[in-house]
Order: structure tokens, then sequence, then C-alpha cells
């Protein structure tokens, strides 16, 4: 007899969901994100999981990953404690409204479109999937991340509201502690809603706005994902979205896989690893288009 679950009103075989986890766990490893941008979509359209039930399952096995990735960081050093707890604030408010957010969407009906009745949630969510990571896919793949001895202060760093902090690990003094919160909500709400994101669209923003080297974003980072990951996980699991038995498959498989991914950073060249990103995230985004317009 097949070793099934039943989630959402849905039959899925558990060799499958093991499956979908050792995917994200490499991918996880081999790229140091929490993974949950590839698995939402792969839950929605491989096992026609409602959306919810994906975002709230998403968020739950992303605290596996993030989990391990956060201890290895810490262990190196590669962390700016002062902008992660500036940034934890507005996250933990921001996940919350996205939350909410995702709730209230889910009650509205559905739209007209392409000739078809679509649950308005579907749209929405498919449609910041697309806006969010299709940029973040084109800004790794034409923009290298070269590690400076010295880096430059981004546009969000040069930001003059006060008070101001300084980040001596990042090596940039007088950054606008409004424009660190101000981020945390955004990626909170972005999270909350999603499901995931909030490293994806972390790292780049500390990158590209801020001005951190790459070692000390991807430590900075991965702590803020673990918290709103798990704060998220809770809200989710209150309103019925997370399938515990499903969440806890994928993150054994996940965590496994996670170990290979890290190893094949080591054998891989560092453009083959952005490029490869890049187009991991288009062909989730794509996914989630065929799921819409089907």
């Amino acid at each position: 007899m097949d070793l099934v679950l039943h989630v959402g009103g849905v039959e899925v075989s558990l060799l499958v969901v093991i499956a979908l986890g050792v995917t994200v766990g490499i991918v996880a490893g081999m790229f140091g994100v929490g993974g949950g941008f590839l698995l939402i979509p792969l839950l929605h359209v491989v096992l026609d999981l409602p959306l919810a039930i994906a975002i709230g399952t998403g968020l739950c096995q992303t605290i596996a990953t993030s989990l391990g990735s956060f201890l290895r960081h810490r262990a190196m050093g590669n962390a700016e404690s002062r902008f992660d707890i500036l940034l934890l604030g507005g996250s933990v408010v921001g996940v919350l409204l996205g939350g909410l957010l995702l709730e209230s969407l889910s009650h509205m009906g559905s739209v007209a479109l392409f000739g078809k009745e679509i649950p308005l949630i579907r749209v929405i969510v498919t449609a910041v999937f697309l806006l969010l990571f299709c940029t973040i896919a084109v800004m790794l793949w034409f923009k290298n991340t070269p590690i400076l001895a010295t880096p430059q202060p981004g546009p969000l760093a040069r930001i003059r509201i006060p008070p101001y902090v300084n980040l001596p690990t990042a090596k940039l003094p007088q950054v606008s502690a409004f424009s660190i919160c101000y981020l945390g909500v955004f990626i909170g709400v972005i999270t909350g809603l999603l499901g995931s994101g909030g490293g994806i669209i972390l790292i780049p923003l500390m990158l590209y706005g801020f001005g951190f080297d790459i070692r000390t974003a991807a430590g900075t980072g991965i702590i803020v994902v673990l918290i709103v990951s798990i704060v998220g996980t809770v809200q989710q699991a209150m309103m019925g979205n997370v399938h515990l038995g499903l969440a806890t498959t994928l993150m054994i498989g996940s965590a496994l896989a996670a170990q290979v991914g890290a190893g094949l950073t080591r054998s891989l060249p560092p453009t083959f690893l952005r490029k490869g990103l890049a187009l991991t995230i288009l062909v989730s985004n794509c996914a989630l288009v065929v799921k819409v317009l089907r």
C-alpha cells in the first residue's frame, strides 16, 4: 500500500514529498538561501496543494534550513549584530501584517482573467512573486558582487534620517536606524504574504542598497530569515495553514540534502552558482504562471 499524506483535501505521496525536500535542500545548501521561494511553487504546482497551505508549510520548512546556515555563519563571525537587532524589530511586525493580509485575500473571492475565474489571492501572490523574484534574477545574472576590503555605502546607507547607528562589522558608519527598521517591515510583509523571499530579497538589498560585503550580508541576514520564519509559522499554524506531517517530512529531506548542496559549492565556480540561482528563480516563477493560467 502506498504511503500517502492527506493535506488540504489532497492526497500526496510521501515519496514525492521526500523528493521535493531533497531537491529544495540541495538548492538551499548550494545557494545559501532558505529554499522557500522554490518549495512553495513546487507544493502548489506539483502536489496541487492550496496556496495558503503551501505558504504556511514553506515557512515551517525554512526554519530547518535557515537554522543550519545561522549556526555556521555565527561560528565564522560573519554577522552585524546591530543591524540584526534593528531589522528584526521591523521584520516581526511586518510578517504579522503580511500574514493578516494573506488571510484577508483568501476570503476575497475570484476575478475574471483570461476568460477564467481565478482566486484573487492566487493572482496577487503570483504577481508579487513575478515582480520581486524576476528583478532579483536579473540582478543575479547581470551584476557581479565582488568582495571589497572596504565596502562603499549604498543608497540606503546614505539616507539622512536620524538617529544613526554605526555598523563596525560591515564597515559602514552613520547608517539611519529608520532605514533599517523600515526595510525589516518590508521583508516581513513579503515573507508573511509569500511564505518565502526574506533571505533572497534581503541579501541583494544589503549588497546593493547598503553596501555590505557578500560574506557579512549572508551572515547577518540569515538570523532575520530564521526568526521571521518562526513567527510566520506560528501565525500560519494558528490559521490552519501548516500541515505538521508534510513539514516534518520536508525538513528531514531538505536538512540532509542541504549538506550535499553545501559541498557542491566548493567545486562549482561563483559565476555558475550566481546564474544557476537566477535560472532557478525564473523556473519557479514560470511554474506559478502556468498554474494560474491553467
